[in-house]
Protein backbone atom coordinates (compact mmCIF):
# COMPACT_ATOMS: atom_id res chain seq x y z
CA UNK A 1 0.00 0.00 0.00
CA UNK A 2 2.79 2.23 1.06
CA UNK A 3 4.27 1.95 -2.16
CA UNK A 4 1.20 2.81 -4.48
CA UNK A 5 0.79 5.84 -2.68
CA UNK A 6 4.53 6.42 -3.10
CA UNK A 7 4.24 6.02 -7.09
CA UNK A 8 0.99 7.73 -7.10
CA UNK A 9 3.11 10.72 -5.04
CA UNK A 10 5.85 10.80 -7.91
CA UNK A 11 3.91 11.01 -10.76
CA UNK A 12 2.19 14.25 -9.07
CA UNK A 13 5.48 15.65 -8.51
CA UNK A 14 6.94 14.84 -12.34
CA UNK A 15 3.93 16.42 -14.03
CA UNK A 16 4.49 19.34 -11.85
CA UNK A 17 8.00 19.83 -12.10
CA UNK A 18 7.39 18.92 -16.28
CA UNK A 19 4.52 22.03 -16.27
CA UNK A 20 7.33 24.23 -14.26
CA UNK A 21 9.86 23.54 -16.64
CA UNK A 22 7.47 24.30 -19.85
CA UNK A 23 6.99 27.30 -18.07
CA UNK A 24 10.29 28.45 -17.82
CA UNK A 25 10.92 27.18 -21.19
CA UNK A 26 7.94 29.77 -22.99
CA UNK A 27 9.29 32.59 -20.69
CA UNK A 28 12.52 32.51 -22.06
CA UNK A 29 11.50 31.79 -25.86
CA UNK A 30 9.68 34.78 -24.89
CA UNK A 31 12.36 36.81 -23.88
CA UNK A 32 14.68 35.70 -27.02
CA UNK A 33 11.26 36.41 -29.01
CA UNK A 34 11.52 40.10 -27.44
CA UNK A 35 14.85 40.48 -27.61
CA UNK A 36 15.01 39.68 -31.64
CA UNK A 37 11.74 42.25 -32.00
CA UNK A 38 13.68 44.66 -30.59
CA UNK A 39 17.25 43.61 -32.79
CA UNK A 40 15.18 43.40 -35.93
CA UNK A 41 13.64 46.91 -34.89
CA UNK A 42 17.27 48.29 -34.39
CA UNK A 43 18.52 46.36 -37.68
CA UNK A 44 15.61 47.90 -39.75
CA UNK A 45 16.35 51.29 -38.41
CA UNK A 46 19.97 51.14 -39.42
CA UNK A 47 19.21 49.72 -42.64
CA UNK A 48 18.15 52.69 -43.88
CA UNK A 49 20.88 54.58 -42.85
CA UNK A 50 24.07 55.26 -44.73
CA UNK A 51 26.87 53.23 -42.96
CA UNK A 52 30.82 54.49 -42.71
CA UNK A 53 33.82 52.61 -40.89
CA UNK A 54 34.74 53.62 -37.97
CA UNK A 55 38.33 52.88 -38.71
CA UNK A 56 37.96 55.75 -41.42
CA UNK A 57 36.32 57.85 -39.04
CA UNK A 58 38.42 57.74 -36.47
CA UNK A 59 41.21 58.93 -39.03
CA UNK A 60 39.11 61.26 -40.93
CA UNK A 61 36.67 62.94 -38.91
CA UNK A 62 37.10 66.83 -37.25
CA UNK A 63 35.83 65.58 -34.52
CA UNK A 64 35.04 62.52 -32.52
CA UNK A 65 33.48 62.30 -29.17
CA UNK A 66 32.12 59.55 -26.76
CA UNK A 67 28.51 59.79 -25.83
CA UNK A 68 26.61 57.35 -23.62
CA UNK A 69 22.74 57.08 -22.85
CA UNK A 70 22.13 55.04 -19.94
CA UNK A 71 24.81 52.52 -19.28
CA UNK A 72 25.43 52.15 -23.63
CA UNK A 73 28.38 53.44 -24.74
CA UNK A 74 28.64 55.16 -28.22
CA UNK A 75 31.43 56.99 -29.99
CA UNK A 76 30.18 60.42 -31.99
CA UNK A 77 32.00 61.45 -35.33
CA UNK A 78 31.89 64.95 -36.70
CA UNK A 79 33.13 64.39 -40.93
CA UNK A 80 32.32 65.90 -44.40
CA UNK A 81 33.52 63.78 -47.36
CA UNK A 82 34.11 67.57 -48.97
CA UNK A 83 35.91 69.26 -46.15
CA UNK A 84 38.20 71.78 -47.27
CA UNK A 85 41.15 73.06 -45.36
CA UNK A 86 41.10 77.29 -45.40
CA UNK A 87 43.85 79.52 -43.56
CA UNK A 88 42.59 83.12 -42.37
CA UNK A 89 44.38 85.97 -41.70
CA UNK A 90 44.31 87.00 -37.89
CA UNK A 91 44.30 90.85 -37.92
CA UNK A 92 46.97 92.01 -35.29
CA UNK A 93 48.06 88.42 -34.41
CA UNK A 94 50.73 88.63 -37.11
CA UNK A 95 49.73 85.02 -38.06
CA UNK A 96 46.89 82.50 -39.85
CA UNK A 97 44.52 80.65 -38.17
CA UNK A 98 43.13 77.72 -39.57
CA UNK A 99 39.54 76.57 -40.64
CA UNK A 100 37.52 73.92 -42.03
CA UNK A 101 34.27 74.32 -44.46
CA UNK A 102 32.21 71.37 -45.68
CA UNK A 103 29.15 69.82 -45.56
CA UNK A 104 29.04 68.31 -42.50
CA UNK A 105 27.33 65.13 -41.15
CA UNK A 106 27.25 62.95 -37.79
CA UNK A 107 27.44 59.47 -37.19
CA UNK A 108 27.23 57.32 -34.30
CA UNK A 109 28.86 53.75 -33.44
CA UNK A 110 28.31 51.76 -30.77
CA UNK A 111 31.52 51.38 -28.66
CA UNK A 112 34.18 49.39 -30.40
CA UNK A 113 31.91 48.16 -33.35
CA UNK A 114 33.50 48.79 -36.62
CA UNK A 115 30.49 50.55 -38.33
CA UNK A 116 29.05 53.92 -38.08
CA UNK A 117 25.55 55.14 -39.20
CA UNK A 118 24.54 58.60 -40.71
CA UNK A 119 22.11 60.24 -38.25
CA UNK A 120 21.93 63.66 -40.58
CA UNK A 121 23.20 66.91 -41.13
CA UNK A 122 24.96 69.42 -39.21
CA UNK A 123 23.41 72.83 -38.36
CA UNK A 124 20.82 73.35 -41.53
CA UNK A 125 22.22 70.91 -43.63
CA UNK A 126 24.45 73.97 -45.70
CA UNK A 127 28.39 74.51 -45.79
CA UNK A 128 29.40 74.63 -42.05
CA UNK A 129 32.86 76.69 -40.89
CA UNK A 130 35.04 74.96 -38.05
CA UNK A 131 37.44 77.06 -36.08
CA UNK A 132 38.82 74.47 -34.34
CA UNK A 133 40.61 77.39 -31.90
CA UNK A 134 36.74 78.42 -31.08
CA UNK A 135 35.49 75.75 -29.14
CA UNK A 136 33.42 75.28 -31.79
CA UNK A 137 32.06 71.48 -31.11
CA UNK A 138 32.26 69.19 -27.54
CA UNK A 139 30.65 66.98 -25.55
CA UNK A 140 28.54 67.73 -22.09
CA UNK A 141 28.16 64.94 -19.94
CA UNK A 142 24.82 65.00 -17.69
CA UNK A 143 24.77 62.07 -16.00
CA UNK A 144 24.14 58.78 -17.49
CA UNK A 145 23.69 60.92 -21.11
CA UNK A 146 25.60 63.24 -23.04
CA UNK A 147 24.92 66.02 -25.08
CA UNK A 148 26.59 67.41 -28.21
CA UNK A 149 27.22 70.93 -28.68
CA UNK A 150 27.78 72.53 -32.23
CA UNK A 151 28.10 76.04 -32.82
CA UNK A 152 27.66 77.98 -35.35
CA UNK A 153 29.71 80.94 -35.40
CA UNK A 154 27.96 85.16 -35.44
CA UNK A 155 27.94 88.19 -35.68
CA UNK A 156 29.31 90.49 -32.35
CA UNK A 157 30.50 87.56 -30.51
CA UNK A 158 27.51 85.28 -30.79
CA UNK A 159 26.57 81.77 -31.62
CA UNK A 160 23.86 79.72 -32.64
CA UNK A 161 24.00 76.03 -30.81
CA UNK A 162 23.05 72.70 -32.13
CA UNK A 163 22.06 70.42 -29.16
CA UNK A 164 22.07 66.54 -29.94
CA UNK A 165 21.43 63.35 -27.43
CA UNK A 166 20.79 59.09 -28.20
CA UNK A 167 17.53 58.35 -27.54
CA UNK A 168 16.71 54.56 -28.04
CA UNK A 169 20.24 54.36 -30.42
CA UNK A 170 19.79 57.55 -32.31
CA UNK A 171 21.54 60.83 -32.29
CA UNK A 172 18.42 63.29 -31.98
CA UNK A 173 18.24 66.95 -32.49
CA UNK A 174 17.70 68.93 -28.25
CA UNK A 175 15.25 71.56 -28.39
CA UNK A 176 15.03 74.20 -25.77
CA UNK A 177 12.46 75.48 -23.75
CA UNK A 178 11.15 78.97 -24.94
CA UNK A 179 13.34 81.55 -27.44
CA UNK A 180 16.73 80.68 -27.49
CA UNK A 181 18.53 81.98 -30.77
CA UNK A 182 21.63 82.26 -29.67
CA UNK A 183 24.70 82.80 -26.84
CA UNK A 184 27.42 84.76 -26.74
CA UNK A 185 30.43 82.87 -26.88
CA UNK A 186 30.72 79.55 -27.50
CA UNK A 187 30.24 77.96 -23.75
CA UNK A 188 27.61 76.12 -22.70
CA UNK A 189 28.34 75.56 -19.16
CA UNK A 190 28.25 72.44 -17.16
CA UNK A 191 26.95 72.88 -13.48
CA UNK A 192 27.38 69.77 -11.40
CA UNK A 193 26.48 67.55 -14.61
CA UNK A 194 23.04 68.06 -13.46
CA UNK A 195 22.68 72.27 -15.07
CA UNK A 196 23.31 73.39 -17.89
CA UNK A 197 24.10 77.93 -17.85
CA UNK A 198 24.34 80.09 -21.28
CA UNK A 199 25.13 83.87 -21.32
CA UNK A 200 23.89 86.12 -23.29
CA UNK A 201 24.53 89.63 -24.13
CA UNK A 202 21.52 92.26 -24.89
CA UNK A 203 21.25 95.64 -26.43
CA UNK A 204 22.18 98.27 -23.92
CA UNK A 205 24.90 96.09 -22.19
CA UNK A 206 22.36 93.48 -20.52
CA UNK A 207 23.88 90.56 -19.33
CA UNK A 208 21.59 87.50 -18.87
CA UNK A 209 22.52 83.96 -17.42
CA UNK A 210 20.00 81.26 -18.04
CA UNK A 211 20.10 78.19 -16.29
CA UNK A 212 18.18 74.89 -17.70
CA UNK A 213 17.86 71.86 -16.84
CA UNK A 214 17.82 69.08 -19.56
CA UNK A 215 15.22 66.32 -19.46
CA UNK A 216 16.18 62.83 -21.01
CA UNK A 217 13.04 61.52 -21.68
CA UNK A 218 11.78 64.72 -24.16
CA UNK A 219 15.47 65.64 -24.97
CA UNK A 220 14.18 69.04 -23.96
CA UNK A 221 16.24 71.64 -22.03
CA UNK A 222 13.37 73.16 -19.69
CA UNK A 223 14.28 77.05 -18.51
CA UNK A 224 15.51 76.71 -14.66
CA UNK A 225 16.01 80.18 -13.70
CA UNK A 226 17.24 83.44 -15.91
CA UNK A 227 18.89 86.81 -14.39
CA UNK A 228 19.55 90.20 -16.18
CA UNK A 229 22.39 92.51 -15.14
CA UNK A 230 21.55 95.97 -16.16
CA UNK A 231 25.10 97.82 -16.77
CA UNK A 232 24.61 100.41 -14.27
CA UNK A 233 25.11 97.79 -11.39
CA UNK A 234 28.94 98.40 -11.45
CA UNK A 235 29.86 96.63 -14.40
CA UNK A 236 28.56 93.71 -12.45
CA UNK A 237 27.35 91.96 -15.54
CA UNK A 238 30.56 92.03 -17.62
CA UNK A 239 32.92 91.17 -14.00
CA UNK A 240 30.58 88.17 -13.81
CA UNK A 241 31.29 87.30 -17.70
CA UNK A 242 34.73 87.57 -17.15
CA UNK A 243 34.85 85.47 -14.09
CA UNK A 244 32.32 82.96 -15.56
CA UNK A 245 34.74 82.24 -18.66
CA UNK A 246 37.90 82.00 -16.69
CA UNK A 247 37.13 78.50 -15.34
CA UNK A 248 34.66 75.65 -16.37
CA UNK A 249 33.88 75.39 -12.74
CA UNK A 250 32.93 78.92 -12.21
CA UNK A 251 28.67 79.23 -12.70
CA UNK A 252 26.47 82.50 -11.96
CA UNK A 253 24.07 81.36 -8.76
CA UNK A 254 20.85 80.56 -9.80
CA UNK A 255 17.49 79.82 -8.00
CA UNK A 256 18.33 76.75 -6.39
CA UNK A 257 16.89 77.23 -2.47
CA UNK A 258 13.41 77.28 -1.17
CA UNK A 259 13.21 79.05 1.97
CA UNK A 260 11.35 78.02 4.74
CA UNK A 261 10.32 79.77 8.43
CA UNK A 262 13.10 77.10 10.27
CA UNK A 263 16.20 79.42 8.97
CA UNK A 264 16.22 81.22 12.21
CA UNK A 265 16.08 78.14 13.92
CA UNK A 266 18.97 76.37 12.19
CA UNK A 267 20.90 79.47 12.37
CA UNK A 268 20.44 78.81 16.35
CA UNK A 269 23.01 75.80 16.02
CA UNK A 270 25.79 78.07 13.89
CA UNK A 271 24.31 76.08 10.48
CA UNK A 272 23.84 78.45 7.84
CA UNK A 273 21.38 78.59 4.49
CA UNK A 274 22.28 76.59 1.55
CA UNK A 275 25.75 75.11 3.23
CA UNK A 276 26.73 72.00 4.51
CA UNK A 277 29.15 73.35 6.46
CA UNK A 278 28.15 75.44 9.63
CA UNK A 279 30.03 78.16 11.59
CA UNK A 280 32.96 77.03 13.49
CA UNK A 281 34.51 74.93 10.16
CA UNK A 282 38.56 75.07 9.36
CA UNK A 283 38.59 76.92 6.24
CA UNK A 284 41.30 74.06 5.46
CA UNK A 285 38.76 71.55 5.47
CA UNK A 286 36.17 73.27 3.03
CA UNK A 287 39.20 74.24 0.32
CA UNK A 288 40.08 70.63 0.40
CA UNK A 289 36.29 68.83 0.15
CA UNK A 290 36.11 72.08 -2.44
CA UNK A 291 38.54 73.06 -4.22
CA UNK A 292 37.18 74.82 -6.74
CA UNK A 293 36.83 77.92 -5.25
CA UNK A 294 36.19 81.54 -7.17
CA UNK A 295 38.98 83.20 -4.61
CA UNK A 296 40.74 83.03 -1.70
CA UNK A 297 41.10 86.91 -0.48
CA UNK A 298 43.05 85.74 2.82
CA UNK A 299 44.99 89.62 2.85
CA UNK A 300 41.25 91.11 2.91
CA UNK A 301 40.12 92.04 6.50
CA UNK A 302 38.07 89.47 7.40
CA UNK A 303 39.82 86.95 4.67
CA UNK A 304 37.30 85.22 2.81
CA UNK A 305 36.80 82.29 0.60
CA UNK A 306 34.34 82.59 -2.36
CA UNK A 307 32.30 80.47 -4.48
CA UNK A 308 30.14 80.92 -7.20
CA UNK A 309 27.09 80.73 -4.98
CA UNK A 310 28.76 80.82 -1.24
CA UNK A 311 31.24 82.98 0.66
CA UNK A 312 32.68 82.00 3.85
CA UNK A 313 34.66 84.54 6.06
CA UNK A 314 37.45 82.66 8.77
CA UNK A 315 39.51 83.96 11.08
CA UNK A 316 43.07 85.05 9.79
CA UNK A 317 44.91 83.19 12.14
CA UNK A 318 42.98 80.28 13.35
CA UNK A 319 41.35 79.65 10.09
CA UNK A 320 37.74 79.43 11.72
CA UNK A 321 34.82 80.16 10.10
CA UNK A 322 32.96 82.60 11.42
CA UNK A 323 30.58 83.93 8.96
CA UNK A 324 28.74 82.75 5.68
CA UNK A 325 26.66 84.56 3.25
CA UNK A 326 25.05 83.44 0.39
CA UNK A 327 23.90 85.41 -2.77
CA UNK A 328 19.92 86.81 -3.43
CA UNK A 329 19.68 84.98 -6.84
CA UNK A 330 19.68 81.69 -5.19
CA UNK A 331 16.53 82.49 -3.08
CA UNK A 332 14.72 85.06 -5.70
CA UNK A 333 12.64 86.55 -3.15
CA UNK A 334 11.87 90.28 -1.46
CA UNK A 335 12.65 91.37 1.89
CA UNK A 336 8.64 91.82 2.68
CA UNK A 337 7.99 88.05 1.68
CA UNK A 338 11.17 87.55 4.16
CA UNK A 339 9.09 89.09 7.26
CA UNK A 340 6.24 87.22 6.32
CA UNK A 341 8.41 84.05 6.73
CA UNK A 342 9.96 84.76 9.45
CA UNK A 343 8.46 87.68 11.28
CA UNK A 344 9.66 90.97 13.03
CA UNK A 345 13.16 91.21 12.72
CA UNK A 346 14.81 92.14 15.63
CA UNK A 347 16.30 95.04 14.24
CA UNK A 348 16.06 96.92 10.38
CA UNK A 349 18.38 99.74 9.03
CA UNK A 350 18.63 101.57 6.27
CA UNK A 351 21.67 103.37 4.62
CA UNK A 352 21.90 106.34 2.39
CA UNK A 353 21.08 104.96 -0.84
CA UNK A 354 18.15 103.28 0.51
CA UNK A 355 19.45 100.17 0.60
CA UNK A 356 17.60 97.90 4.03
CA UNK A 357 19.43 94.85 6.30
CA UNK A 358 17.10 93.36 8.69
CA UNK A 359 18.42 91.38 11.35
CA UNK A 360 17.43 88.42 13.61
CA UNK A 361 18.82 86.94 16.11
CA UNK A 362 19.67 83.56 16.43
CA UNK A 363 21.22 82.82 20.36
CA UNK A 364 25.33 83.38 19.60
CA UNK A 365 24.79 83.98 16.08
CA UNK A 366 22.64 86.86 14.00
CA UNK A 367 21.12 86.47 10.39
CA UNK A 368 21.46 89.63 8.24
CA UNK A 369 19.30 90.11 5.24
CA UNK A 370 20.41 93.03 2.71
CA UNK A 371 18.11 94.29 0.24
CA UNK A 372 18.38 96.34 -2.82
CA UNK A 373 16.33 99.93 -2.91
CA UNK A 374 13.65 98.27 -4.68
CA UNK A 375 13.15 95.40 -1.77
CA UNK A 376 14.30 92.41 -3.69
CA UNK A 377 17.48 90.33 -1.61
CA UNK A 378 20.71 90.85 -2.39
CA UNK A 379 22.75 88.67 0.30
CA UNK A 380 21.59 86.74 3.25
CA UNK A 381 24.40 86.21 5.83
CA UNK A 382 25.22 84.09 9.17
CA UNK A 383 27.32 85.80 11.79
CA UNK A 384 28.58 84.79 15.13
CA UNK A 385 28.20 87.48 17.33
Amino acid sequence: MKNIFYIISLIILSGTLSACSNETIAANEEEKTNKRTSSSEIMAISETKEIKNTDLLKEKSLYQFEASEGTNEYIVFVYAEDEQSLLREEIGQGGKNPLYKGHYSIYLAEKDSAVAYKQGEVGSGGPFVFNQSSHQAYAINLGKNTIIAILESGEHGNSKPFLYSIKDGELREVYTEGKFAGIFGTEIKNINHKYLQTAHLQENNIWKFITWEFDEETLVLKLKDETELNAEEDNKGEYWYNRWQENSEFYFPFLNLELSSDVVEKAKQGIPLGSPYPIGTNIANIKKSEPNYMEDAFLEEPPYLMYPDITYYYDKITGTVTAVSIPGERVKTTLDKIKELFGKPDQEERDGHGEMKAIYNADKYVVEILSKETGEVEDIYLRKK
